[in-house]
């Protein structure tokens, strides 16, 4: 069992996964790289420690391993590149797919935003419009102007009793009933 401190077990930023989970990950993918690479490395140990005896021979036996185990496992790394490569083309492909279909829906959702925006200035526009009519500026403009033909809303004082808050149901005072009352009796 390896130490925290030998293989860190924080998350990585892409996946998720800790250190150790993405090494018996790939170890399952590719069981021959990992075994080669241990091979090689105690081929140089062993190297390494016949070189400090004196033992010549030896040495060179354990060197020879060493170029051996390296290149089995730069086969065998070639070797998963490739069978990995023809796999992941299945994947690459529902990859793009799954991209173009994101950015489809970007551009409908840009889009639809734009037209959205399109609307609510033209409401806006139409509110604007509504509520200069409603307070008079048009009317006012027009008539400072000299212009009788505005399209002003009809004024409304006349036709409105001035004791309106004293009667009960007074904004309702001109409303005829269907059958004949007003609403006023």
């Amino acid at each position: 069992m390896s130490s925290p401190a030998a293989v860190p077990t924080t998350p990585s930023l892409h996946t998720g996964e800790s250190y150790q989970e993405k090494a018996w990950r790939k170890f399952k993918e590719q069981p021959l790289v990992p075994i080669g690479t241990l091979l090689t490395c105690g081929a140089l140990i062993m190297a390494t420690v016949k070189m400090k005896r004196g033992d010549s021979q030896s040495l060179n036996n354990w060197l020879r391993v060493r170029v051996i185990a390296q290149g089995a496992t730069i086969a065998a790394v070639c070797a998963g590149t490739y069978t990995l490569g023809s796999t992941a083309g299945d994947e690459t492909k529902q990859t793009r797919q799954l991209d173009e279909i994101q950015a489809h829906r970007e551009a409908r959702a840009g889009r639809d935003r734009k037209e959205f925006e399109d609307r609510l200035k033209a409401a806006e526009r139409q509110w604007n419009e509504t509520e200069g009519a409603l307070s008079g500026r048009d009317s006012n403009t027009n008539m400072a102007k000299g212009d009788s033909t505005s399209k002003a809303l009809p004024s409304v004082q006349g036709q409105m009793p001035q004791n309106i808050s004293s009667r009960p149901g007074a904004s309702w005072w001109w409303f005829k009933w269907p059958w004949g009352g007003s609403s006023a009796s």
